[in-house]
Protein backbone atom coordinates (compact mmCIF):
# COMPACT_ATOMS: atom_id res chain seq x y z
CA UNK A 1 0.00 0.00 0.00
CA UNK A 2 2.36 2.45 1.01
CA UNK A 3 3.80 2.39 -2.82
CA UNK A 4 0.67 2.50 -4.21
CA UNK A 5 0.17 5.66 -2.74
CA UNK A 6 3.69 6.93 -3.36
CA UNK A 7 3.02 6.58 -6.89
CA UNK A 8 -0.52 8.31 -6.73
CA UNK A 9 0.87 10.93 -5.18
CA UNK A 10 3.71 10.83 -7.29
CA UNK A 11 1.35 11.40 -10.30
CA UNK A 12 -0.73 13.87 -8.25
CA UNK A 13 2.05 16.58 -7.95
CA UNK A 14 3.22 16.37 -11.63
CA UNK A 15 -0.32 17.81 -12.82
CA UNK A 16 -0.35 21.60 -12.99
CA UNK A 17 -4.02 21.18 -12.30
CA UNK A 18 -2.74 21.00 -8.74
CA UNK A 19 -0.63 23.97 -8.45
CA UNK A 20 -2.63 25.84 -10.44
CA UNK A 21 -5.43 25.04 -7.92
CA UNK A 22 -3.57 25.35 -4.57
CA UNK A 23 -2.28 29.30 -6.27
CA UNK A 24 -5.78 30.35 -7.22
CA UNK A 25 -6.74 29.42 -3.09
CA UNK A 26 -3.93 31.00 -1.73
CA UNK A 27 -4.29 34.25 -3.88
CA UNK A 28 -8.07 34.35 -2.68
CA UNK A 29 -6.66 34.13 0.85
CA UNK A 30 -4.45 37.06 0.48
CA UNK A 31 -6.92 39.18 -1.11
CA UNK A 32 -8.78 38.40 2.31
CA UNK A 33 -6.65 39.65 4.86
CA UNK A 34 -5.01 41.79 2.93
CA UNK A 35 -7.90 43.37 2.37
CA UNK A 36 -8.74 43.02 5.95
CA UNK A 37 -5.57 44.98 7.27
CA UNK A 38 -5.86 47.66 4.32
CA UNK A 39 -9.69 48.56 4.05
CA UNK A 40 -10.77 48.00 7.79
CA UNK A 41 -7.84 47.67 10.35
CA UNK A 42 -8.48 48.86 13.71
CA UNK A 43 -10.80 51.23 13.52
CA UNK A 44 -13.58 48.50 12.43
CA UNK A 45 -12.69 46.27 15.08
CA UNK A 46 -11.16 44.05 12.18
CA UNK A 47 -8.25 42.51 14.96
CA UNK A 48 -6.62 39.16 14.33
CA UNK A 49 -9.83 37.68 15.99
CA UNK A 50 -12.15 38.76 13.87
CA UNK A 51 -9.96 37.86 10.52
CA UNK A 52 -9.59 34.07 11.88
CA UNK A 53 -12.65 33.58 12.29
CA UNK A 54 -14.16 34.89 9.22
CA UNK A 55 -12.57 31.78 8.14
CA UNK A 56 -15.51 29.62 9.55
CA UNK A 57 -17.97 30.55 7.19
CA UNK A 58 -16.06 29.49 4.33
CA UNK A 59 -15.28 26.33 6.05
CA UNK A 60 -19.20 25.24 4.00
CA UNK A 61 -16.90 25.30 0.59
CA UNK A 62 -14.56 22.19 1.65
CA UNK A 63 -17.75 19.88 0.65
CA UNK A 64 -17.93 20.77 -3.23
CA UNK A 65 -13.95 21.11 -3.36
CA UNK A 66 -13.06 17.32 -2.19
CA UNK A 67 -14.98 16.82 -6.22
CA UNK A 68 -11.23 19.06 -7.06
CA UNK A 69 -8.59 16.44 -5.19
CA UNK A 70 -10.94 13.87 -6.46
CA UNK A 71 -10.09 14.48 -10.11
CA UNK A 72 -6.57 15.07 -9.43
CA UNK A 73 -6.47 11.78 -7.93
CA UNK A 74 -8.39 10.10 -10.51
CA UNK A 75 -7.71 11.80 -13.78
CA UNK A 76 -10.59 10.12 -15.70
CA UNK A 77 -9.15 6.45 -15.17
CA UNK A 78 -12.43 4.89 -15.64
CA UNK A 79 -12.93 7.21 -19.13
CA UNK A 80 -9.45 6.60 -20.25
CA UNK A 81 -9.34 2.97 -19.63
CA UNK A 82 -6.47 2.84 -17.91
CA UNK A 83 -7.91 1.52 -14.24
CA UNK A 84 -7.48 -1.98 -15.84
CA UNK A 85 -3.74 -1.74 -16.07
CA UNK A 86 -3.50 -1.26 -12.06
CA UNK A 87 -5.54 -4.55 -11.85
CA UNK A 88 -3.98 -6.37 -14.95
CA UNK A 89 -0.67 -5.69 -13.11
CA UNK A 90 -2.01 -7.44 -9.89
CA UNK A 91 -3.40 -5.09 -7.72
CA UNK A 92 -5.96 -6.68 -5.88
CA UNK A 93 -9.50 -4.35 -6.22
CA UNK A 94 -9.67 -3.44 -2.72
CA UNK A 95 -6.14 -2.27 -2.54
CA UNK A 96 -6.63 0.15 -5.68
CA UNK A 97 -10.14 1.30 -3.53
CA UNK A 98 -8.31 1.85 -0.57
CA UNK A 99 -5.15 3.35 -2.40
CA UNK A 100 -7.14 6.13 -3.95
CA UNK A 101 -9.55 7.15 -0.83
CA UNK A 102 -6.26 7.55 1.07
CA UNK A 103 -4.75 9.26 -1.77
CA UNK A 104 -7.35 11.52 -2.22
CA UNK A 105 -8.15 12.33 1.98
CA UNK A 106 -4.59 12.61 2.43
CA UNK A 107 -4.11 15.00 -0.77
CA UNK A 108 -6.97 17.18 1.08
CA UNK A 109 -5.75 17.11 4.43
CA UNK A 110 -2.28 18.76 3.25
CA UNK A 111 -3.78 20.97 0.73
CA UNK A 112 -6.10 22.07 3.58
CA UNK A 113 -3.12 22.24 6.01
CA UNK A 114 -1.44 24.99 3.41
CA UNK A 115 -4.15 26.66 3.14
CA UNK A 116 -5.13 27.01 6.65
CA UNK A 117 -1.65 27.32 8.23
CA UNK A 118 -1.09 30.37 5.20
CA UNK A 119 -4.15 32.25 6.19
CA UNK A 120 -3.36 31.88 10.18
CA UNK A 121 0.40 33.76 9.05
CA UNK A 122 -1.33 35.82 6.84
CA UNK A 123 -3.90 37.05 9.20
CA UNK A 124 -1.09 37.08 12.37
CA UNK A 125 0.97 39.07 10.49
CA UNK A 126 -0.89 42.08 9.18
CA UNK A 127 -3.83 42.33 12.00
CA UNK A 128 -3.75 43.42 15.37
CA UNK A 129 -3.98 41.50 18.35
CA UNK A 130 -5.49 40.97 21.74
CA UNK A 131 -4.39 38.37 23.67
CA UNK A 132 -8.06 36.86 25.07
CA UNK A 133 -9.72 37.72 21.75
CA UNK A 134 -7.00 35.73 20.17
CA UNK A 135 -7.32 32.60 22.55
CA UNK A 136 -11.28 32.56 22.15
CA UNK A 137 -11.05 32.89 18.39
CA UNK A 138 -8.35 30.17 18.15
CA UNK A 139 -10.63 28.14 20.58
CA UNK A 140 -13.60 28.78 18.54
CA UNK A 141 -12.27 27.85 14.63
CA UNK A 142 -10.32 24.59 16.64
CA UNK A 143 -13.51 23.93 17.61
CA UNK A 144 -15.14 24.25 14.11
CA UNK A 145 -12.93 22.07 12.49
CA UNK A 146 -12.46 18.87 15.25
CA UNK A 147 -16.48 19.22 14.55
CA UNK A 148 -16.66 19.40 10.54
CA UNK A 149 -13.80 16.86 10.09
CA UNK A 150 -15.63 13.63 10.48
CA UNK A 151 -18.23 15.37 8.01
CA UNK A 152 -15.99 16.56 5.23
CA UNK A 153 -14.43 13.00 5.88
CA UNK A 154 -17.84 11.62 4.84
CA UNK A 155 -18.68 13.41 1.89
CA UNK A 156 -14.39 11.95 0.97
CA UNK A 157 -15.72 8.57 1.14
CA UNK A 158 -19.00 9.36 -1.07
CA UNK A 159 -16.67 11.11 -3.52
CA UNK A 160 -14.66 8.26 -3.80
CA UNK A 161 -17.48 5.26 -4.46
CA UNK A 162 -19.13 7.83 -7.10
CA UNK A 163 -15.77 8.39 -8.77
CA UNK A 164 -15.37 4.06 -8.96
CA UNK A 165 -18.81 3.18 -9.81
CA UNK A 166 -20.01 5.78 -12.30
CA UNK A 167 -18.24 6.06 -16.22
CA UNK A 168 -16.22 9.27 -15.56
CA UNK A 169 -15.15 11.77 -13.22
CA UNK A 170 -17.55 14.49 -14.55
CA UNK A 171 -21.27 12.34 -13.78
CA UNK A 172 -19.53 10.26 -10.43
CA UNK A 173 -18.51 14.11 -9.25
CA UNK A 174 -22.26 15.85 -10.43
CA UNK A 175 -24.04 12.65 -8.66
CA UNK A 176 -21.79 13.07 -5.31
CA UNK A 177 -22.83 16.38 -4.94
CA UNK A 178 -26.38 15.40 -6.03
CA UNK A 179 -26.58 13.61 -3.26
CA UNK A 180 -24.65 15.91 -0.67
CA UNK A 181 -27.19 18.59 -1.59
CA UNK A 182 -29.96 16.87 -3.44
CA UNK A 183 -30.88 14.24 -1.11
CA UNK A 184 -31.30 16.89 2.55
CA UNK A 185 -33.58 18.98 -0.03
CA UNK A 186 -35.48 16.31 -0.80
CA UNK A 187 -36.21 15.24 2.62
CA UNK A 188 -36.52 18.58 4.37
CA UNK A 189 -39.02 18.89 1.16
CA UNK A 190 -40.96 15.76 1.80
CA UNK A 191 -40.91 15.80 5.68
CA UNK A 192 -42.46 19.29 5.16
CA UNK A 193 -45.18 17.89 3.27
CA UNK A 194 -46.16 15.18 5.46
CA UNK A 195 -48.54 16.29 8.01
CA UNK A 196 -46.45 14.90 10.98
CA UNK A 197 -47.27 11.30 10.17
CA UNK A 198 -44.30 8.63 10.89
CA UNK A 199 -42.25 8.83 7.25
CA UNK A 200 -42.61 12.60 7.93
CA UNK A 201 -40.79 12.38 10.95
CA UNK A 202 -38.30 9.97 9.91
CA UNK A 203 -37.49 12.14 6.89
CA UNK A 204 -37.05 15.05 9.31
CA UNK A 205 -34.98 13.04 11.62
CA UNK A 206 -32.53 11.92 8.39
CA UNK A 207 -32.32 15.71 7.22
CA UNK A 208 -30.67 16.54 10.58
CA UNK A 209 -28.52 13.98 10.13
CA UNK A 210 -27.32 14.66 6.68
CA UNK A 211 -23.35 15.93 6.48
CA UNK A 212 -23.84 19.45 4.68
CA UNK A 213 -26.85 20.17 7.44
CA UNK A 214 -24.96 19.59 10.17
CA UNK A 215 -21.84 21.31 8.83
CA UNK A 216 -24.05 24.43 8.72
CA UNK A 217 -25.38 23.87 12.17
CA UNK A 218 -21.41 23.16 13.23
CA UNK A 219 -20.56 26.52 11.33
CA UNK A 220 -23.53 28.29 13.10
CA UNK A 221 -22.51 27.44 16.20
CA UNK A 222 -19.08 27.73 16.79
CA UNK A 223 -17.90 26.60 20.01
CA UNK A 224 -20.51 24.00 20.97
CA UNK A 225 -20.60 20.66 23.67
CA UNK A 226 -19.06 17.65 23.85
CA UNK A 227 -22.30 16.11 22.56
CA UNK A 228 -22.39 17.82 19.58
CA UNK A 229 -19.04 16.44 18.59
CA UNK A 230 -19.54 13.09 19.97
CA UNK A 231 -22.77 13.63 17.20
CA UNK A 232 -21.01 14.33 14.34
CA UNK A 233 -18.20 12.06 14.54
CA UNK A 234 -20.91 9.16 15.10
CA UNK A 235 -22.55 10.58 12.21
CA UNK A 236 -19.69 11.38 10.32
CA UNK A 237 -18.50 7.40 10.92
CA UNK A 238 -21.71 6.19 9.77
CA UNK A 239 -21.39 7.41 6.77
CA UNK A 240 -18.02 6.98 5.67
CA UNK A 241 -18.43 3.31 6.37
CA UNK A 242 -21.37 2.63 4.22
CA UNK A 243 -20.44 4.79 1.14
CA UNK A 244 -16.77 3.15 1.79
CA UNK A 245 -18.68 -0.46 1.74
CA UNK A 246 -21.17 0.22 -1.00
CA UNK A 247 -18.38 1.75 -3.12
CA UNK A 248 -15.66 -1.30 -2.05
CA UNK A 249 -18.77 -3.88 -3.09
CA UNK A 250 -19.47 -2.20 -6.15
CA UNK A 251 -16.32 -1.83 -7.07
CA UNK A 252 -15.73 -5.74 -6.78
CA UNK A 253 -18.32 -6.39 -9.20
CA UNK A 254 -17.88 -4.03 -12.19
CA UNK A 255 -16.85 -4.67 -15.34
CA UNK A 256 -13.92 -2.49 -15.55
CA UNK A 257 -13.39 -2.13 -19.61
Amino acid sequence: MRNYLRAEFYKVVRRKYLWITLAVALGMETFLFVGYALFHGDQAGMGFHTGWTNLIGLLSLGIPAILLTGDMVFANQNKNGTLKNELSYGLSRGKVYWGKLLAQTGLSLLLCGVMLGYYLAGCWLLLSHDPVLDAWAMAQVGWTLLAALPLWLSAQALCCCMYFLLPSDLTGGMTALACLYGLPLMALIFGGLGGGNPISGLLEWAYRLMPVTMLEQVINQRVGSGLTLALTWGTGAAWWGGWTALGLLGFRHKEIR
